[in-house]
């Protein structure tokens, strides 16, 4: 079950990363997704106290949701809600 998830993470991102490579823009593409994950981070950390999901904002958590974006947010709380 785990592999799985992990296998479907690596191919969102991928996806990711390929739709960045088509618009020509890569950098800015990576930065912007980048800056929208981890504000999506703090937004769920927010939010998430009123529902009982708490995200613990660390530098593993920043990092990956830097890496991956808005998915890697919505991994976090899906497994957030699951595993704990």
């Amino acid at each position: 079950m785990i592999k799985a998830v992990y296998c479907l993470f690596a191919v969102a991102g991928a996806a990711i990363i390929i739709s960045m490579l088509k618009t020509k823009k890569f950098v800015p593409a990576l930065l912007l997704s980048a800056l929208q994950g981890v504000i999506a981070l703090f937004a769920a950390d927010f939010a998430g106290g009123f529902f009982g999901i708490n995200l613990s904002i660390n530098p593993q958590t920043l990092l990956l949701s830097a890496i991956g974006g808005i998915p890697a947010v919505i991994f976090l709380l899906i497994s957030g809600i699951f595993f704990l």
